[in-house]
């Protein structure tokens, strides 16, 4: 309620001015319309008083309703900057991140390990073609015996196994 709609419904009634009182139209006396118009005034006052007190209680009331309102409306707000600032503070990071992103050449670094990827099936063909070659290569001085019979060695000595065979196929030639 405003304080002017108030002021409109607290005014009282001044009591002469209502010459409709029924003390005068019932036709008692003048002592008859001064007690009715006393009752009259204490009633009327008696309701000012009452509406006085509702009023007070009313703006008490609207009072500590709109400070517990406005503390409300104040911690929210502090809890809406807070996420605010935590939305724009990830929101920045991203926004560096994407841009770190954005400068690195990873598309360059790519090809480079591409193509030093491919030198190196190269190397590893040219390294496999040379080691069978000398493979092959080291075999070839191998030599090959046919028509000796295979047997354990006689002694412990290898020399003595050589020379055995060697007598065995120098018996056997001639």
């Amino acid at each position: 309620m405003s304080s002017s709609s108030r002021k409109k419904a607290s005014a009282v009634p001044d009591p002469k001015a209502n010459s409709a009182s029924p003390a005068k139209g019932a036709g008692a006396g003048p002592l008859a319309a001064s007690a009715a118009r006393g009752d009259e005034t204490a009633i009327l006052r008696a309701i000012q008083s009452l509406r006085e007190d509702l009023l007070k209680k009313i703006d008490d009331n609207a009072e500590m309703q709109s400070k517990e309102l406005l503390r409300e409306i104040s911690q929210l707000r502090d809890e809406l900057r807070s996420a605010v600032d935590r939305v724009s503070s990830r929101t920045k990071s991203l926004e560096d991140r994407v841009k770190s992103l954005d400068t690195n050449d990873h598309s360059d670094l790519i090809t480079t390990l591409e193509r030093d990827v491919q030198q190196l099936k190269k190397d590893m063909k040219i390294f496999s073609d040379r080691s069978e070659d000398l493979e092959a290569r080291s075999r070839r001085c191998n030599l090959r015996i046919t028509g000796i019979q295979e047997k354990r060695e006689a002694g412990k000595n290898p020399t003595d196994f050589v020379a055995k065979l060697l007598q065995e196929t120098l018996d056997l030639e001639k």
